[in-house]
């Protein structure tokens, strides 16, 4: 694909319509992929009624990015079902620098799997199909995808909690629900189609060659571990070949940079086996540089007027049901410990246990420092410091070196103020 040519900046300017009319028969600018109507994101070629305000969105515009992202996704899709019919789809939202898309399939993709993906979804970007949108029904899309079970669960959560958690707002969102077909340019039929909000591209031609498959991964569906674990291809798409190549460069400068890699090579730390994935371990050089972090922060804090507490790993449940931690954040939290059960020599429990947690947050527990005896407004503000140790239960898919871990002790502070104290404290 060749860059979007410049033009002058008249071309780019919202443009009020004096009659109905079309996103595309507005804006020549070959640069221009969707069109923004009265605020919201729609196709290139969605009409435009009279007096409604029509603003350009451009490919390298930061939504018109996420837009080429979300229709190279969906040639990716149509790829693995093209080479592999059998293959059920998830759901494939644009992220930072890239997407991705989830596949349940037999076996896991292998980098052999991976090359025959591009290459057929190369076939398809040169194929130049069209991206065309319909609303459905309910039971018209349940009919159509009768045969993707993914895709009917989020039919079922339509509005509800598939909207804006982990890409899902990308399929269903709020309001009507639509299926976006893949249109052969030549006879205009139907090749391929997919549950999706939009907007997409005009079509796939415009992806270029600025698009390029990055890894395998398995992710859960829907993020959680009692669902079942899917196949996951991230990819990236620019809008020229030049900017692929400077994203690939920059990866590359950073992979030479990365924390783990010099983290081994200067002895800092390590996640040794026996302890547990995401638990780390400092070494004596790496001890150096974090008592120093430590001791900076620590004398920042003393001298704007914190106080250092201390508090412990675990608590009751109790505790951070009351928090509203167990509820908000079960998925990440550990598994309970149960203790203090008292039986006789019988066996029979004389005592009932609790169940304990490792804590998620110190927040808590700072808390009940302050609820500890009655405060008076003469005592406030106060500022409690702890470089408290938390834990988390994060997916064994999601770790990554000492940025997401299951361990981890963090600069922690909280503060207690009047009302006219919240401002300049």
């Amino acid at each position: 694909m060749s860059e979007p040519s410049a033009s002058p900046a008249s071309e780019l300017t919202p443009v009020e319509a004096t009659e109905t009319t079309t996103g595309d028969a507005l804006f020549s600018d070959k640069s221009v992929v969707a069109v923004r109507i009265d605020g919201e994101l729609r196709d290139l070629h969605a009409a435009v009624a009279a007096g409604e305000l029509a603003e350009p969105v451009t490919i390298g515009s930061p939504d018109g990015l996420s837009i080429l992202r979300h229709s190279a996704a969906h040639v990716v899709a149509q790829a693995v079902q093209t080479i592999n019919p059998e293959a059920k789809l998830g759901i494939g939202p644009p992220v930072t620098d890239g997407f991705y898309y989830d596949f349940d399939v037999e076996t896991p993709f292998t980098p052999e799997d991976l090359k025959a993906i591009a290459k057929q979804a190369e076939r398809i970007v040169r194929q130049g199909q069209r991206f065309s949108r319909r609303v459905v029904t309910e039971d018209e899309a349940r009919a159509e995808l009768a045969d993707e079970p993914y895709k009917l669960e989020l039919i079922g959560l339509k509005g509800g909690a598939a909207s804006g958690k982990d890409g899902e707002s990308v399929e269903v969102g709020g309001g009507e629900l639509t299926i976006y077909d893949n249109l052969d340019p030549r006879t205009g039929e139907a090749v391929w189609k997919d549950l999706c909000r939009g907007p997409h591209l005009p079509s796939t031609r415009l992806i270029g060659n600025g698009f390029a498959l990055m890894r395998v991964a398995a992710a859960y569906w829907r993020g959680s571990e009692k669902n079942p674990q899917l196949q996951r291809v991230y990819g990236t798409a620019w809008p020229t070949k030049d900017e692929l190549r400077a994203y690939q460069e920059r990866l590359e400068e950073a992979a030479k940079r990365d924390h783990r890699k010099l983290g081994k090579e200067l002895d800092l730390f390590s996640f040794p086996e026996e302890i547990g994935s995401g638990l780390s371990v400092w070494h004596p050089k790496g001890g150096i540089i974090r008592h120093e972090m430590e001791a900076h922060a620590r004398a920042r804090h003393l001298a704007e007027g914190y106080n250092v507490v201390y508090t412990p790993h675990l608590a009751k449940a109790d505790l951070f049901s009351i928090s509203g931690h167990l509820q908000t954040y079960a998925d990440g939290i550990w598994p309970p410990i149960r203790m203090d059960e008292e039986t006789d020599d019988e066996g029979n429990v004389v005592k009932q246990g609790a169940d304990y947690y490792l804590k998620p947050m110190n927040c808590p527990m700072h808390i009940l420092i302050y609820k500890e005896r009655q405060r008076s407004y003469r005592d406030l503000p106060l500022r409690m410091s702890e470089n408290g140790t938390v834990y988390r239960n994060e997916l064994s898919g999601a770790l990554h070196g000492l940025t997401r871990v299951r361990g981890f002790t963090q600069d922690d502070a909280h503060l207690f103020v009047t009302p006219d104290q919240l401002e300049g404290r």
